[in-house]
């Protein structure tokens, strides 16, 4: 069977985009078993007599881009590239970052998100960078911070609150964050500091308890102790058991 033009073959686990001109399906198959003993190399160069493009492996660097010549360096190349490490977008020519580039890489990092074109930088792209960590919540654009954002970022990670703006922290949303995270108390706005919340907080992170405001500290001090008791007679009763 013939097979015109350039072939582009992936391999599983390992994104690798090849152009070749190759004839029949004997010879994709021949160059596919012998490409795969290259799997672990890094470098053009130890590549350049076996294939036309740069074999992209999954443990990437953000900077193996640079050692690609700037000829062979096309769009699909820099989309492998940013689909196995999201930084590479860094050094991606600037006209050559559109949208599905750019959402490629924040789903693969989404700290990658500061690298991407503020004119990319819609409410769609920034909630799918925010939802894998949380942390992308930092570079989005403040139009583009929305509650449900806000929300999105703390659910994955509780600390990234302190990314939050004072507009959105409404109780339920720190009682969210402080519940995932106790040390989040501390980028609590001073009027949601209930007992409830810092009782949240210390429940998760015990050392929270510096972030406790005075006139709940004795109250928050004296849970702690009876959750310690509580626990203690627990494992007593366990060991009674097992007797």
């Amino acid at each position: 069977m013939e097979v015109k033009g350039h072939v582009l073959a992936l391999y599983p686990g390992v994104v690798a985009l090849i152009l070749l001109k190759l004839n029949t399906i004997d010879e994709i198959n021949a160059f596919s078993l012998a490409a795969n003993r290259y799997l672990a190399l890094r470098r053009y160069k130890a590549l350049r007599d076996h294939i036309r493009w740069l074999h992209v492996n999954a443990y990437m660097r953000r900077r193996d881009l640079l050692f690609v010549p700037v000829e062979k360096r096309t769009y699909l190349l820099h989309l492998a590239a940013v689909t196995q490490n999201g930084m590479a977008l860094e050094h991606v020519p600037r006209e050559q970052r559109d949208r599905a580039l750019c959402l490629a890489a924040v789903t693969q990092d989404d700290y990658s998100l500061v690298h991407v074109p503020q004119e990319h930088k819609d409410r769609a792209l920034c909630l799918a960078a925010v939802t894998p960590e949380g942390w992308a919540l930092k570079y989005t654009p403040s139009k583009h911070v929305t509650r449900a954002l806000c929300l999105a970022s703390v659910t994955r990670d509780g600390s990234t609150l302190m990314n939050v703006p004072e507009r959105h922290k409404d109780y339920a949303l720190c009682l969210f964050a402080v519940t995932r995270y106790g040390w989040a108390l501390e980028h609590v706005p001073r009027e949601n500091t209930d007992r409830a919340m810092c009782l949240a907080a210390v429940t998760r992170h015990s050392s929270a308890l510096m972030y406790v405001p005075e006139r709940h500290h004795g109250y928050i001090v004296a849970e702690l102790r009876r959750m310690r008791l509580m626990r203690r007679e627990k494992r007593r009763g366990k060991r009674r058991r097992l007797v």
